[in-house]
């Protein structure tokens, strides 16, 4: 089992949301997460000299009996690179004990694993379900219980809003924005990206440039809304992104961190994710998990290195990121990534309007000739 991961939350570092109340850190872990946890171990941890800010935030399906140390060891590396105190939720689990909320062994588990460590456990709280009205209570403390507010009515819904952010009815959900698109439609761009390939010299200063043109046109088009992109501007957009100076180059469009351009860039590798034979998915792929990594999505950004390290197991910098992301290296140590690339910006988008979110339904690539086709 896969634990998913969230690195240091960018929105909740840019914005001073109070979540000391355990009820409002409770109904704000859907938007930490990027997903609705169910049946789930969720691990915050705090960072900063008083652990006053949130910073990695890991989840796992709860354990099955006995498994509860093993799980609270993996779960450690993510957390021990820079929290100083961890609160531990339980969401879900069998009411196997009418005196108290269930998965009790789990939080001991991580509680002794995190404290031989020297990393405590400042908090642990249950709830059935991210539900507004849902009954939570403390481990420790009968008294320490309450009821969550409505998440989606909270001030972090609304600063997650406001940033473009999805936050996804499960896991599931969100690992289903990446799903590739009809096999037959991936097999003609593969065999069109062959003949393309083939015939390519990717090193040549009119291959890069016409890489870079093709890359800035499906931007600036992205910007201005709908995005439909044809056969042909599919393997255009791979040709393009199969040539390291040009892919480098792109990492950058992820900054700053969740600005408008970034979000408009996150929506195109999405696109291409799903778009993208194998094994140049792999290219467009890694570029999501770099965007999704250093706006702290964690979960997205591990999904988006599955399917690149899917596509292409030899693939580098999804292999780097991966490593990152599973020592829970906070996202500004990997700014360099992108602001250390030589070449001149690929794209600068305009500061005059707001672009639609990352994953608005109207994203879709269509055949050469004949109408759009959807995404599913």
């Amino acid at each position: 089992m896969t634990p998913s991961s969230t690195t240091d939350s960018q929105t909740a570092d840019r914005s001073p949301i109070d979540l000391r109340d355990p009820g409002e850190l409770l109904a704000a872990t859907p938007h930490l997460l990027g997903f609705d946890p169910v049946d789930s171990l969720v691990l915050v941890g705090h960072r900063g000299t008083t652990g006053a800010r949130i910073g990695n935030i890991v989840r796992a399906d709860l354990p099955q009996p006995g498994d509860e140390a093993a799980l609270a060891r993996q779960l450690l590396g993510p957390l021990a690179h820079d929290s100083v105190a961890v609160t531990a939720v339980v969401v879900g689990g069998r009411r196997g004990d009418a005196t108290g909320p269930p998965a009790r062994t789990v939080v001991t588990a991580v509680r002794e694993v995190f404290g031989q460590a020297g990393l405590p456990v400042s908090h642990a709280l249950w709830v059935p379900k991210i539900r507004a009205g849902a009954p939570w209570r403390c481990y420790e403390q009968s008294c320490c219980a309450g009821h969550l507010p409505d998440p989606a009515s909270t001030v972090m819904a609304a600063v997650s809003a406001h940033a473009g952010l999805v936050t996804h009815s499960s896991r599931a959900a969100m690992e289903r924005q990446l799903q590739p698109v009809a096999s037959d439609v991936l097999e003609r761009r593969a065999a069109m990206l062959r003949r393309r390939l083939s015939a390519a010299s990717r090193d040549d200063v009119a291959s890069l440039r016409r890489g870079r043109a093709a890359v800035r046109t499906v931007l600036a088009r992205a910007w201005k809304g709908t995005l439909l992109l044809s056969d042909t501007e599919v393997v255009e957009l791979a040709v393009a992104l199969a040539q390291p100076r040009i892919r480098d180059a792109c990492l950058a469009t992820a900054l700053p961190a969740d600005s408008a351009g970034a979000v408009t860039a996150e929506r195109l590798w999405l696109l291409l994710t799903k778009h993208t034979p194998t094994p140049e998915r792999a290219q467009p792929a890694t570029l999501l998990a770099y965007s999704a990594y250093v706006r702290g999505e964690g979960a997205l950004a591990g999904m988006a290195l599955d399917a690149a390290q899917a596509a292409d197991p030899n693939h580098l910098l999804s292999k780097l990121l991966r490593q990152a992301l599973g020592h829970g290296l906070p996202p500004e140590k990997l700014v360099g990534l992108a602001t250390s690339c030589d070449e001149e910006p690929i794209w600068t988008a305009p500061e005059d309007r707001t672009p639609p979110s990352p994953c608005s339904p109207h994203d879709s690539a269509r055949p050469s000739t004949g109408p759009p086709a959807g995404d599913g």
